[in-house]
């Protein structure tokens, strides 16, 4: 039996997709995603660390050669990611 107050889903995940802050953090998760599917398992192991703080993707790496080979490559990742987003989210990538 339905109630005045039913709702259907569909609607009510689109209200919760339009909520910045849940739309934000799914746009980080997609873009660590996308990140991991571009660099691959080989480069994978010389990620230590790596998060989104205020739309820059900040990677913490092993490796001192692998961060100056990725240094030449931030413009193409970064837009490489923001194409797979279909949105320019990412601003800037930091490689430690």
């Amino acid at each position: 039996m339905r109630g005045k107050n039913t709702h259907n889903v569909d609607d009510i995940i689109r209200k919760l997709m339009k909520n910045p802050k849940l739309s934000g953090k799914l746009d980080e998760l997609d873009a660590l995603g996308i990140w991991d599917e571009i660099m691959g398992e080989a480069l994978i192991k010389y990620i230590i660390e790596r998060k989104i703080y205020k739309n820059t993707l900040y990677v913490k790496l092993k490796s001192a050669p692998m961060r100056n080979e990725l240094s030449y490559k931030k413009t193409e990742l970064l837009q490489q990611i923001n194409k797979r987003l279909g949105k320019p989210f990412l601003k800037d990538i930091i490689l430690k």
